[in-house]
């Protein structure tokens, strides 16, 4: 290969790679996130009352989060997002207004 030539493979080498990695970090992430929260939710006993609960992505923030419907509370639907290792609980009631009084399915 002529020496002009290398500068121009290896960029475009180092660039399929950083393609190529960037949907496997998102996986991981998701992954991570995921089981950070159900691992809380199993301590605190919260699982059992669990009716619906989905994995989502906000793409304004770049954070995924996890959206959870309660048997003993269907009016709510609470949201659970990591963030600095902390977990932030959101609970909204059927009218899409974030709810803070009352709750029971709080992660901390």
């Amino acid at each position: 290969m002529k020496k002009e030539v290398r500068p121009f493979v290896f960029t475009l080498i180092v660039l399929v790679i950083l393609i190529a990695a960037y949907p496997s970090y998102r996986i991981f992430s998701k992954l991570s996130i995921e089981s950070k929260i159900e691992k809380l939710l199993e301590q605190k006993d919260y699982d059992q009352d669990i009716t619906k609960k989905e994995m989502k992505y906000d793409s304004k923030t770049g954070r995924y989060f996890l959206e959870v419907r309660y048997e003993n509370e269907p009016d709510y639907t609470y949201t659970y997002e990591v963030i600095d290792d902390k977990i932030l609980t959101i609970a909204y009631d059927q009218k899409n207004s974030e709810v803070t009084t009352g709750l029971k399915h709080i992660l901390k």
